[in-house]
């Protein structure tokens, strides 16, 4: 799935907004996503090591958040069942670990 360079600013942007109302830094997503600070702000900079890796974020934030009753930004391309794309690898995102 590529994106457009729109696509790209907005879930940068989804992130960071996200992020911030969750509470969370990177060190705690990094904590809790067996990686470091630095793969972390790659991957949410739309650098990811791998295409999974977004997914993993994205869907930790979204399950976090809605458990602490915080809104979630929507995002607006990764968005879906990632089992619908044919190029994600559904067992690793379901695994949730980026380490």
């Amino acid at each position: 799935m590529s994106l457009t360079i729109a696509q790209i600013e907005a879930t940068k942007q989804e992130f960071k907004e996200n992020i911030a109302r969750s509470g969370l830094s990177l060190d705690d997503l990094a904590l809790v996503l067996n990686t470091t600070p630095d793969v972390i702000a790659q991957s949410i900079a739309m650098h990811p090591r791998r295409i999974e890796d977004n997914w993993i974020i994205r869907n930790f934030l979204m399950k976090y958040m809605a458990d602490n009753g915080i809104e979630v930004v929507p995002f607006t391309a990764l968005l879906g069942d990632y089992h619908d794309y044919w190029f994600l690898d559904d067992r690793v995102v379901e695994r949730g670990l980026i380490g």
